[in-house]
């Protein structure tokens, strides 16, 4: 049975348009499989991520230095 305007055996699994859409999803889907749990595993920070880290540590360092100052002896 076949539609005049609709052909649909195309989009079938065999038919042309359907293998490469499937072909295509399967693609997509290995990168998204890729960057969700090989990319974003990895702990890499970002410029912006490491600055901040820095700045913290320097006010902890800082804070810790204001409550147990070194004594100078004479």
């Amino acid at each position: 049975m076949r539609n005049g305007y609709l052909n649909l055996e195309l989009l079938s699994p065999t038919g042309f348009i359907g293998f490469w859409v499937l072909f295509i999803g399967l693609i997509f889907t290995g990168i998204m499989f890729y960057f969700v749990f090989f990319r974003l595993a990895q702990d890499r920070d970002s410029y912006k991520d490491r600055e901040r880290k820095k700045l913290e540590n320097l006010e902890q360092k800082k804070k810790i230095a204001r409550l147990y100052p070194k004594e100078t002896k004479i």
